[in-house]
């Protein structure tokens, strides 16, 4: 569903970061549409009061109200992964709709998971996805460098992806 017109802010790029509190008008007309349940993402990374979060794509409204709820250091939601987000400590995609969607996503979290301060959790939810497309994405985040990849039946006809991004410590 588009925002509407009279919603959006004249100084803002298509597709920029946006802030939850910097964004009022914005805010208020992605919480009328939004219909993603309240953090349930964010419970199946353990996202806690350490993590920034990057939540991508999707209404993202909710989920950055649900991190700001469980005292997460800082919360961001864009649109379409960006070329080169900010660090993050958990990654959540709401809405996945595709495997070429997915890879974008999950090459855009490895960049923000790679630049926080411990290892990094990717959650995803591809609705309406059939599991062998699910599989093809674990196979594809394997690839990728991410461990720990769990496939979960989510709400109605979901599927939940998660897994673990780890930092290799400079220490030696």
């Amino acid at each position: 569903m588009p925002i509407p017109a009279d919603s959006t802010d004249p100084h803002s790029l298509p597709g920029a970061a946006m802030s939850l509190l910097t964004r009022p008008a914005r805010i208020h007309a992605i919480l009328s549409q939004s219909s993603e349940p309240d953090g349930g993402l964010l419970d199946v990374v353990d996202a806690s009061t350490e993590d920034r979060v990057l939540v991508v794509g999707g209404s993202t409204a909710e989920l950055l109200c649900a991190s700001i709820r469980r005292g997460c250091r800082a919360a961001t939601g864009v649109c379409r992964p960006p070329g080169h987000p900010e660090a993050a400590e958990v990654v959540v995609a709401p809405r996945v709709a595709s495997l070429e969607q997915a890879e974008a996503i999950a090459c855009c979290a490895r960049k923000a998971l790679r630049q926080g301060g411990h290892d990094g959790r990717l959650a995803m939810r591809l609705r309406g996805a059939p599991p062998r497309l699910a599989r093809r994405l674990i196979a594809r985040l394997q690839a990728l460098g991410y461990a720990g990849l769990r496939l979960r039946r989510g709400a109605g006809a979901a599927l939940v992806v998660t897994g673990r991004f780890p930092i290799l410590s400079s220490i030696a």
